[in-house]
């Protein structure tokens, strides 16, 4: 029975030079985390190219989800409305 390979991110591909996925070695637990999710891969990657947007952003959780530092998410939502983005705020 043939296996299917899993995707990984190309060392060539834009998105991961500009905001490498996270490769934990082990299991983490974060806590008051900001995450910054999108609908389409191409979006994270519009972001993470744009001067204003990528500071905030640490790394990519999926392709299409990034961890945001957590400190500055507020600055985040103001910079993204400048650019035009209605982000939609989830606190717990």
């Amino acid at each position: 029975m043939a296996r299917k390979k899993a995707l990984q991110p190309s060392a060539s591909d834009p998105l991961n030079e500009l905001l490498p996925l996270a490769e934990p070695t082990a299991p983490e637990v974060h806590f008051g985390a900001a995450v910054l999710e999108v609908s389409d891969p191409a979006q994270l990657l519009e972001l993470a190219g744009d001067t204003a947007v990528r500071p905030y952003l640490l790394c990519r959780l999926a392709p299409q989800v990034a961890l945001v530092d957590p400190g500055r998410a507020d600055d985040l939502a103001d910079v993204l409305r400048r650019r035009g983005h209605t982000p939609k705020i989830l606190k717990s």
